[in-house]
């Protein structure tokens, strides 16, 4: 059987697969005054308050050499109350439908990244941050806090409209609307590539020194 190279770049089965099954993720990021003021804007919406802050840890990793995606790793995560591993690819920063996702839920945090290690994934990083949920009529909305950034929220809805629905609601400008993975806003403060923070940082830990200023110490 004779293959023809272009009918193989046009024929990708795996890619079929992918884009048919992972979901769009509806979510734009805002920055905030104060976790205080959110909560405020949140409370004056009507929102209510599904899980008080708790600590979320992170393990990060590359796809395994030769099913590489751009722009794509997996990540496995305890939440407050479940254990998710999902696939994340984050197409474009510029608009809210360039991110995609996969996500399952597990029920072992260590045995789901030894599973993904054994198939060939190289874990990059391990991360914490602080995350407080609120539910706004099925729109779900977090403040978040990582390691050396300023608290922000995150808008997820089942749409474009839902998203910017909720935002107004709490007096968020969807025009200056962040989308994409934290990476960029570490990039945007610390003046630096996304490529230090994805490929040689392995840990942003809270309690950690610095590791985009060293020389300003341990962190309070």
């Amino acid at each position: 059987m004779t293959v023809n190279p272009a009918e193989m770049e046009t024929h990708n089965p795996g890619k079929e697969a992918r884009e048919q099954v992972m979901a769009t993720e509806f979510e734009a990021t805002f920055m905030i005054a104060s976790k205080d003021d959110a909560r405020q804007r949140l409370s004056g919406a009507g929102a209510t308050l599904k899980y008080p802050e708790y600590l979320q840890t992170r393990a990060v990793f590359d796809l395994p050499e030769g099913n590489e995606i751009p722009h794509g790793w997996l990540r496995v995560r305890r939440e407050q109350d479940r254990i998710t591993l999902s696939l994340k690819v984050v197409e474009n920063n510029t608009g809210i439908s360039g991110q995609r996702e996969i996500e399952l839920t597990v029920n072992d945090f260590d045995a789901a990244s030894a599973l993904l290690q054994t198939i060939g994934c190289k874990l990059k990083a391990l991360q914490d941050n602080l995350r407080e949920a609120w539910d706004l009529d099925g729109v779900v909305i977090t403040i978040d806090e990582w390691p050396f950034l300023e608290p922000f929220i995150e808008i997820e809805g089942e749409s474009e409209e839902a998203v910017i629905l909720a935002a107004e609601a709490l007096g968020y400008d969807y025009s200056g609307a962040y989308f994409g993975a934290v990476d960029g806003m570490y990039a945007a403060k610390y003046g630096i590539p996304e490529d230090i923070i994805n490929n040689h940082t392995p840990e942003i830990r809270f309690g950690m020194q610095n590791p985009f200023t060293p020389e300003e110490g341990a962190e309070e």
